[in-house]
């Protein structure tokens, strides 16, 4: 049985609640808004499957990465809709046109991230661009598992640590399946989102209908996270607006993001991507300012993905030391801010930019 001692040792992935033949383990959303296992031990017949396949209690070495590339869509009309280079759309494009299906991140109706699949290229748009809040992942492994046992090519997208729950989930290696991660500087969780979601609608009147995480109107690298209502535009650049602040600073990541375990060379996807910062600085003929992606290839068949589609890219080869220069993420673990806990303990007394203002210098 799954004895969880500390919640570092957790990444909410669902893989063990995920793999339960009795179905005796929930995810239970705790004080912070964060899903951990919480195990029925009345039903469980100690089969210790929710052991084998935990990401944290089996963490990956480090690996050799094949290759390294700086790569943009040559659609310009994608890349602005996307978080950095528009390179996932390629590879979903890829999956999708050979009669695939892709699972990545979505934004529903209500605002809330979850995971879902698509099956076409018209719904590409819903798992575009970057979502900072651990998304709802419910039921979503064994959909992928039913899909490659019946034969059908999967890509599947998500956090470092969502792989490495998919592939112990598994418990085998299916050729069927590709696998794009996102280097992760950690995950928010929905209760602080939800909060901000219901201060902004109380400070307008309104309510929330369009969130955007990584708004390009101003270039990427004077993206702004935005916040609208019908008649209001609520926020700035991700580095003074409030939600996205307490988020780079880790006032409000998962306990587990303090020392990943998947970044570093560790990744178990196919493929890793992520903004590539300092670009202007290395390659400034490389550079426009409507986004690069830093593109890491793990395995033989990230490779091949990226050849598949190489040809509707502009790419450079770089290595990881450039690609991990000035995205931090890419190679180290940053801690938990030395206020964390004072933001979560008064995160129901106060309101987000009230936390803001007492943990975080002014900007």
């Amino acid at each position: 049985m799954l004895k969880l001692i500390s919640k570092h040792d957790c990444c909410g992935c669902t893989a063990c609640a995920s793999i339960c033949p009795k179905g005796c383990i929930a995810m239970t959303a705790d004080s912070e808004g964060f899903y951990y296992p919480e195990i029925n031990e009345n039903l469980c017949i100690n089969c210790g499957l929710c052991e084998k396949v935990c990401p944290l209690l089996h963490k990956p070495a480090q690996h050799t990465i094949l290759n390294v590339y700086g790569a943009k869509n040559c659609d310009d009309g994608i890349r602005y809709t996307s978080s950095s280079g528009g390179m996932f759309t390629l590879f979903a494009n890829a999956v999708l046109q050979s009669g695939g299906t892709v699972f990545g991140a979505e934004l529903d109706d209500a605002f809330q991230v979850c995971h879902t699949s698509i099956t076409n290229t018209g719904e590409l748009f819903k798992l575009r661009g970057s979502k900072y809040v651990q998304s709802n992942m419910n039921g979503i492994f064994k959909q992928v598992r039913t899909l490659l046992a019946g034969g059908k090519k999967v890509l599947f997208s998500g956090t470092p640590c969502q792989i490495a729950g998919l592939k112990g989930f598994l418990l085998k290696d299916y050729t069927n399946l590709l696998t794009v991660d996102v280097v992760c500087h950690g995950v928010p969780s929905a209760k602080v989102y939800n909060k901000y979601l219901t201060e902004i609608a109380a400070d307008t009147g309104e309510a929330v209908t369009q969130v955007k995480f990584r708004d390009k109107a101003d270039g990427w690298k004077r993206g702004k996270t935005l916040f609208l209502t019908e008649n209001h535009c609520m926020g700035s650049s991700k580095r003074r607006e409030t939600y996205m602040r307490l988020f780079l600073n880790n006032v409000s990541i998962r306990p587990s993001c303090a020392d990943c375990a998947f970044n570093n060379k560790r990744s178990l996807a196919d493929i890793t991507i992520a903004d590539y910062w300092g670009v202007d600085k290395q390659f400034p003929e490389f550079d426009d300012d409507k986004g690069i992606t830093l593109v890491l290839i793990n395995t033989t068949n990230g490779q091949h993905l990226f050849d598949s589609i190489k040809d509707k890219t502009t790419y450079i080869s770089t290595d990881f030391e450039k690609g991990a220069q000035y995205n931090l993420a890419v190679s180290k673990s940053l801690g938990l801010h030395p206020k964390r806990q004072y933001f979560f303990d008064n995160l129901e007394k106060k309101t987000l930019k009230e936390l803001e203002a007492e943990i975080l210098p002014p900007v």
